[in-house]
């Protein structure tokens, strides 16, 4: 065998050769991988074998090359199965066999000597070859269990990093981005080249309809690997074309045409892509319609160009798309559709350049379950964008769509939703025409966030309107609506608590079920345990119900003990907008001239220790169903007086801005939050010269960028004295000065700029009770409107103020007064001492009286009776352009 060995190392080049040959023939796919398939692998088997046999050494010492560990581990990386690793060993033992025996018959014609060489010969090589194996299935083993450690990593990892939030296009973002950038759990190395991600144009927009056919899609990410150099012409090269057929360069200028410019490595995510669809019969095209994935190796490029989703009119005109040098093509690519519970979302495809290796089986699953988890991060944003969509679609209706004409204020408002994380919130605000030509400016915030709160702003505005047209004082108004809110709190927990009982039942009839079940099978005692412990744990016990009364009863009325009206105002309202702590100083009202910024006053008030929380009220954020609690802020504001009276509710506190810039903040009484009851409410009365600007707001804006209650307030004073054209520019202003793009929680801003009624529009007549009082009242209404210009309405104006005053005079007590406001309208007020209410009744046919009334309910626009502390008011309001009712009513 030395000789043998000898004269064959004399011509290793040519036994390398043909053992390189041999393995070239039968396996050809692992040569491949030039990083683990060379000449100089074989070459270094050949020499050891050679050498040992020419030296005679023991077959049990014979060790293979060190660096054959090395090429095991990169074929493993390569995901080279196993069995064509040792293949490989046995083919080239196999042609040296041959050889190396060929050569003993050459060199003798002893059967004998050649019979016991041949054996020790194979002895040898059959030694070597299973102590390489073994080693070769070791490294390959700890190569691939590390590799499924490193994928299982990318798992989790994709976990982590995909659907970091509830934004569809972020979302696939960041599943391009994810599979193009380099990971640890593949050796630093990217897990593809080129990353699209295109969404089916329904579920896009959070629909769930049916999809249309064919497909229409939109491509929302598309990413290129820094790492090929393949990819960094395709990067830099700016637009590209997306029509063609045939190659993946294609597919790459076509993602390159919907970034254009973008960067290597870079992911620019397209604000609205155009719709597109895909061939008939191409991968992406398959993998929509059956919901499998399918990986693909690209000899001429991939057969899945996308197309436009609607072709252009015939005889229009199509831009040309700017050429771009064509990248190198794709040699491997995956299509993974994204379903997500029973539905198809999009699909996803992964694109390695031919300086990568072909993706393999394993990649393909790891690419499910990237996939995968992308597809239900896309699909729970999507549900949220539906469902954030219903409920701004429903707090917007609830809104008032534009400000009703009033003469008393110029109106600037603005609502804007809180950022996709905190949700849809219950803030709103209203403008109210009151009687007399006054005006009624209203803001609020309901606690929490989503459809519950929205659905309760609602209810509450509705609420607010109908005890303002009743025309109560806002301290009275806010009380009845602490009243509406406590009505809808123990609602809310009512039902909170019949959806846990039924939730209970439910649940113990399903365990005393399974119970009768096994009773069945011959287990009475288990049924009849299973039937106790199922009644004992039902959630809908008396436990829970007495738990929810004590909550509901906590929140009509205050605990002995708790904080006074002010700390409540202060502190709860501090609270659900994370503003005032105990521990800032009081702060008394002050006006504050321009300029440097001064101590104002707290917003919330006087900030005090901040009580344990109500049992009604829950931090802003919480979506809870069985909760209602708001905070409201409430103004009349009468244009004849310039007086303005206000009341609030735990809100914040309004500002002013008097016409020469000085600003002040109102320093209101602390009322306790809507929903709390047993404290009353204060109101003041102010008065401000014309073009005073009252702001009104919910905390919100004060808060939105994370400063503090002082710096917001400072931040508002700025934005309100600087100068713009028009009181919406000042709006518009305040609101860029305040919030962030996406504010943590929603806001409501009124800003109302007061005007006057001058002397020469209002008439006032003191007037007798006595019945001949009213033929001078006519007498007075007549010239009045002459003087105005209004003799159109003098036959009206007659009518009405007649029978106002007669019934002043015969059921009210004197003094009794007559107004006339020239406005939008002629408003038409009498008023006595009296505190009856008139009341509308139909008279019958032979009653001599009862018709005053309904003769003004006909003959005027609108008309009511408001109360003051010390009398009431009657007051009809008449337009000129109104028609003459028919009379035979009388």
């Amino acid at each position: 065998m030395s000789r043998v060995a000898r004269e064959l190392g004399s011509k290793a080049d040519e036994l390398i050769a043909e053992v390189e040959r041999c393995l070239r023939s039968e396996l050809p796919d692992l040569w491949t991988y030039s990083d683990a398939m060379t000449s100089q692998n074989v070459a270094r088997h050949v020499v050891v074998v050679l050498s040992a046999l020419e030296h005679g050494v023991d077959p049990r010492a014979v060790e293979q090359p060190i660096a054959e560990l090395t090429r095991v581990r990169r074929l493993a990386r390569h995901g080279v199965p196993v069995s064509v690793v040792l293949r490989a060993f046995r083919l080239g033992q196999g042609v040296m066999l041959d050889r190396l025996l060929e050569g003993m018959a050459r060199l003798t014609d002893d059967a004998t000597l050649i019979s016991e060489a041949a054996r020790r010969l194979i002895v040898t090589a059959t030694g070597y070859v299973d102590r390489s194996s073994e080693q070769g299935v070791v490294a390959y083993e700890e190569e691939r269990e590390h590799r499924l450690r490193g994928r299982l990593s990318l798992v989790n990892e994709a976990s982590v990093r995909i659907g970091t939030t509830l934004d569809i296009a972020q979302t696939t973002q960041e599943l391009a981005e994810f599979a193009t950038e380099p990971l640890a759990g593949l050796a630093d190395r990217s897990f593809a080249d080129l990353v699209t991600v295109d969404l089916i144009d329904s579920a896009l927009h959070g629909h769930d309809t049916p999809p249309e056919d064919p497909l229409v899609l939109r491509r929302l990410a598309r990413r290129t690997s820094a790492a090929p150099e393949e990819h960094s012409e395709a990067g830099a090269s700016g637009g590209g074309a997306g029509a063609g057929s045939g190659s993946a360069g294609s597919e790459l200028r076509r993602g390159a045409a919907l970034e254009q410019g973008a960067a290597v490595g870079s992911a620019t995510k397209v604000a609205l892509p155009e719709p597109h669809t895909f061939p008939a019969g191409s991968l992406p095209a398959r993998a929509l319609a059956t919901g499998h994935p399918f990986r693909h190796r690209l000899d001429g490029g991939p057969p899945d160009l996308v197309h436009p989703a609607r072709p252009a009119p015939r005889g229009a005109s199509v831009p040309p798309v700017p050429s771009a040098p064509s990248p190198p093509s794709a040699h491997s690519t995956l299509v993974v559709p994204l379903r997500a519970r029973g539905a198809i979302l999009g699909v996803a495809q992964f694109f390695r350049a031919p300086a990568s290796d072909a993706f393999d089986d394993e990649d393909l699953l790891l690419a499910q379950e990237i996939a995968a988890r992308a597809a239900v991060a896309v699909d729970n944003a999507r549900r949220y964008t539906h469902a954030r969509a219903t409920a701004i679609s429903l707090q917007r209706s609830l809104l008032p769509s534009r400000t009703p004409p009033q003469s008393a204020v110029e109106v600037a408002c603005r609502y804007r939703p809180a950022g996709d994380r905190a949700g849809v919130g219950g803030d709103w605000y209203d403008v109210i025409p009151l009687s007399g030509a006054r005006v009624a400016l209203v803001v609020g915030d309901v606690v929490g966030h989503g459809i519950h709160a929205a659905a309760t702003m609602g209810r509450l505005r509705t609420a607010v309107r109908t005890l303002a047209d009743i025309d109560l004082p806002p301290d009275e108004l806010l009380t009845h609506l602490d009243d509406v809110v406590i009505r809808l709190s123990a609602e809310a927990e009512g039902e909170g608590e019949e959806d846990e009982e039924e939730q209970g039942q439910g649940q113990g009839q399903e365990r005393r079920g399974r119970g009768a079940r096994q009773g069945e099978a011959g287990d009475a005692r288990a049924d009849a345990g299973s039937g106790d412990r199922a009644d004992a744990r039902s959630p809908g016990g008396g436990g829970r119900s007495e738990g929810a009364g004590a909550r509901a009863a906590a929140g009509r009325g205050l605990p002995s003990g708790s904080p006074r009206a002010g700390d409540l105002g202060s502190g709860i309202s501090a609270s659900a907008g994370g503003g005032a702590t105990g521990s800032t100083p009081p702060v008394t009202s002050g006006a504050v001239p321009p300029g440097p910024a001064a101590p104002l006053p707290h917003p919330f008030g006087a900030p005090s220790p901040r009580p344990s929380p109500s049992p009604t009220l829950a931090p802003v954020g919480a979506e809870s169903v069985g909760v209602v609690g708001a905070t409201c802020v409430y103004a009349v504001y009468d244009p004849v007086s310039r007086s303005c009276t206000l009341a609030r509710a735990g809100h914040v506190l309004p500002v002013v801005v008097a016409p020469d810039g000085v600003v002040d903040v109102l320093d209101l009484p602390p009322g306790p939050p809507l929903g709390l009851g047993g404290l009353p409410f204060e109101s003041v009365e102010v008065e401000w010269p014309e073009g005073t600007v009252l702001a009104l707001y919910t905390d919100g804006l004060l808060e939105a960028r994370g400063h503090d209650i002082d710096e917001g307030l400072a931040r508002l004073r700025d934005a309100l004295v600087r100068p713009a054209a028009s009181l919406e520019a000042t709006c518009d202003a305040v609101l860029g000065s305040l919030l962030p793009p996406r504010p943590p929680d929603d806001v409501a801003l009124l800003l109302a700029r007061t005007r006057a009624l001058g002397a020469e529009q209002v008439a006032h007549w003191d007037l007798e009770a006595d019945p001949a009082a009213v033929g001078l009242a006519r007498a007075n209404v007549a010239r009045q409107l002459a003087l105005w210009g209004l003799e159109e309405l003098d036959f009206l104006a007659e009518l009405v103020v007649s029978e106002l005053v007669t019934n002043a005079i015969r059921y009210g007590r004197p003094p009794i007064g007559l107004r006339l406001i020239h406005d939008r309208t002629l408003l038409c007020e009498v008023s006595d001492a009296g505190s009856t209410t008139p009341h509308l009744r139909r008279a019958r046919v032979f009653d001599e009286g009862g018709r005053g009334l309904l003769l003004v309910a006909q003959l005027a626009e609108r008309w009511g009776t408001r109360h003051a502390r010390h009398g009431k008011t009657v007051w009809a309001e008449l337009n000129a352009s109104a028609a003459l009712p028919d009379m035979a009513f009388l």
